[in-house]
């Protein structure tokens, strides 16, 4: 093997690794703001949206649906937030 083709290969290996890690720092960065739309979520009053940014959240983390166990823990994370209620529906006065 000559230097120029030790070369090409060091580069090309070089070049996987990077690709490689960029990809892996890719995910878990929106791995982390999915992670974080869920918590704020969780700390405001909207029901409806911590439900959907829980199951963003663990459909990205599975890489698929979410588990039954991950919607169970959706519901007990959503348990403290009140379900909107629905404007066209009559209030008593």
């Amino acid at each position: 093997m000559s230097l120029t083709e030790k070369i090409l290969f060091l580069s090309f290996g070089l070049l996987l690794i990077i690709f490689i890690s960029v990809g892996y720092l890719n995910k878990s960065d929106a791995l982390k703001l999915l992670r974080d739309k869920y918590d704020a979520a969780l700390a405001g009053d909207d029901r409806e949206a911590a439900i959907a940014a829980g199951q963003a959240y663990y459909r990205s983390l599975r890489g698929g649906d979410p588990t039954p166990e991950d919607e169970m823990t959706i519901l007990k994370d959503v348990a403290h937030l009140h379900e909107r209620e629905d404007p066209g529906e009559s209030r008593p006065l």
